[in-house]
């Protein structure tokens, strides 16, 4: 056998061992891949849908709900009953092949099963899916539902349990609550009829319903309670408190009580009555209205039992006020007509007094009569109250006014030995300030000085003129007290400055001395101011012409004479 035909046979041999060792592995790997399938399937129909649509049916679905529940199941049933069977017969065949060596076709049939197991796997999911929707949706709807109906039943049971509270709003509300019944039953109706989305309105207005009936039926206890207890005690309250208050002589100047009475009671009628209308806004007005009139009635009668307490409290006072003002203003009148006797003042004085007795004249009128019969007058309180506060006002008034009068009646007589003390003093004063001049030796008496002196002395002699009257103007001599006074204090300080200015003359007149022979300017000025100072008596004019002579050769002389004459000057003493 040649050579070449045994390298055949030897690769033929070995192509064949390949080949079978190729078959084994994709034969494994088929059945591999089988398995796997197989496993899938097997968890794939082991889920537990069935179970879920159990669930599902235990809602008792209707309407469209029903419906979409219905094909959802349908599919599922042909999944479990063909597919499953035509992916196991797959199965089978994919089997048959890869054991009978027909590997590749076997790797094609897996392939098919694979995308049959894919696309199951994926119908699986949506029906799992639309069913928990379903179950959740079925859950909040029947949840929804029963919130309603828990709010209705609620709301039956609180009206119910509390029924003496709604008065006769009673009858409205248990027409509401048939009517919001009504709705329940018809949405049932229409849920069951295949109608969900009409149901669903039909529960949303019924579950509003129950919501404002709930709230109104929270409002209405408290309305009712006002208008069949609250207003009609404190109503009684005060007809009651105004029989009283009228039997212990009590007058109002409102003079329409007891109408007031009947409106209110009328206002009460009317709004129970149309409370039944359930308007709650309205009635809270009403109720309003009426708490506003009857705390105005409260209000009246408060008033006037409070100015009763006043009234008894000035009762007591004015009587005995009355007869101080009288007499005072008598006293007051007899202190005045003595004065007249002596003194001429201002008429204003009387003009007071008799103001005065007419204002107390004025009190006695308004408020004698009354006090004289107070158990039988008429007037309210409150009236009387500012009867009286007005005549105390008045009353204190006039107290303040004679207070003013009369000590200003006193200060008459003060003000005379005042003027006459001080009269004493400027005559005293005249003659040391006379005396003080003639002692100080001067060459003679400045005019001057003479003018203010006999002035001054013109004053006091006015004043004591007017002090030696048989009857005395006070006024005059207040007036010419303080011209006096202002006339003696100028003359004083005349005197200080007429000896200051011929001290100083004097002085300098000296001590220019020292310049007059080598300066012909001191000379000259100390020969004109000698002149003033021994002809004229000008000491003024003549300090004023040494002085400017001596500050030209030695500034501030003038200012250190004057310093030492200050600290060394006699004093005028009484």
């Amino acid at each position: 056998m040649s050579s070449g035909i045994v390298l055949l046979i030897v690769v033929v041999v070995i192509l064949v061992i390949i080949a079978y060792l190729v078959g084994i592995l994709i034969r494994k790997r088929n059945d591999s891949r089988i398995a796997q399938l197989e496993e899938r399937k097997q968890k794939l129909f082991d889920l537990p849908i069935n179970e879920e649509i159990e669930e599902v049916k235990k809602l008792h679905l209707i309407g469209q709900s029903q419906t979409t529940f219905r094909e959802w199941h349908q599919k599922w049933i042909d999944i479990s009953t063909n597919s499953f069977a035509d992916i196991e017969n797959h199965i089978f065949e994919a089997e048959n092949m890869n054991d009978t060596f027909h590997f590749f076709k076997a790797s094609g049939e897996i392939n098919n099963i694979e995308s049959q197991l894919d696309l199951v796997e994926e119908d699986i999911k949506s029906i799992r899916e639309a069913l928990s929707t379903l179950k959740e949706q079925e859950e909040k709807n029947s949840a929804r539902v029963k919130h309603a109906l828990d709010l209705y039943e609620e709301l039956q049971n609180s009206i119910e349990e509390n029924s003496d509270n709604f008065g006769s709003t009673m009858t409205e509300i248990n027409k509401q609550l048939k009517n919001i019944e009504a709705e329940f039953a018809e949405f049932v109706t229409l849920n069951s009829s295949g109608d969900p989305v009409e149901a669903s309105t039909i529960l949303d207005r019924a579950e509003e319903h129950t919501i404002a009936l709930g709230q109104i039926s929270e409002k209405i206890p408290a309305i009712v309670a006002k208008l069949e207890d609250d207003f009609p005690d404190q109503l009684d309250d005060l007809e009651s408190g105004y029989r009283k208050l009228i039997e212990q002589n009590y007058h109002f100047p409102e003079k329409n009580i007891e109408r007031r009475f009947q409106e209110i009671r009328e206002a009460i009628r009317s709004n129970s009555s149309e409370l039944v209308s359930l308007d709650l806004d309205r009635a809270e007005e009403e109720n309003a209205e009426i708490q506003e009139k009857i705390d105005n009635l409260y209000s009246i009668f408060e008033r006037e039992i409070a100015s009763y307490k006043v009234v008894m409290r000035q009762k007591k006072i004015l009587p005995d006020y009355l007869k101080h003002a009288k007499e005072n203003n008598k006293k007051l009148q007899e202190e005045l007509e003595r004065l007249m006797l002596t003194y001429i003042f201002d008429e204003t004085y009387a003009a007071d007094v008799r103001s005065f007795a007419s204002d107390i004249s004025g009190v006695e009128t308004a408020v004698l009569p009354t006090l004289e019969n107070f158990e039988t007058q008429v007037k309210p309180f409150s009236e009387l109250e500012k009867i009286f506060e007005k005549s105390l006002n008045t009353l204190s008034a006039v107290e303040n006014g004679q207070v003013e009068v009369f000590e200003n009646l006193q200060a008459i007589e003060i003000n005379e030995a005042k003027a006459r003390e001080e009269l004493d003093l400027y005559v005293n004063k005249l003659h040391v300030i006379k005396r003080y001049m003639e002692k100080r030796n001067l060459p003679g008496i400045p005019q001057s000085f003479l003018s203010v002196f006999f002035s001054t002395s013109a004053q006091i002699e006015a004043l004591m003129d007017e002090l030696s009257r048989g009857r005395i103007n006070i006024d005059a001599v207040m007036r010419l007290t303080e011209i006096s006074k202002n006339a003696i204090d100028h003359l004083e300080e005349t005197a200080y400055l007429v000896v200051q200015n011929a001290t100083l003359t004097e002085q300098l007149l000296q001590y220019s001395n020292r310049y007059r022979s080598f300066e012909p300017a001191v000379q000259s000025s100390f020969e004109h101011a000698l002149k003033l100072f021994e002809v004229d008596h000008d000491y003024d004019a003549s300090l004023e012409e040494i002085s400017y002579a001596l500050e030209t050769v030695e500034p501030g002389v003038t200012d250190r004479f004057v310093s030492s004459y200050e600290k060394t000057r006699e004093q005028i003493r009484m």
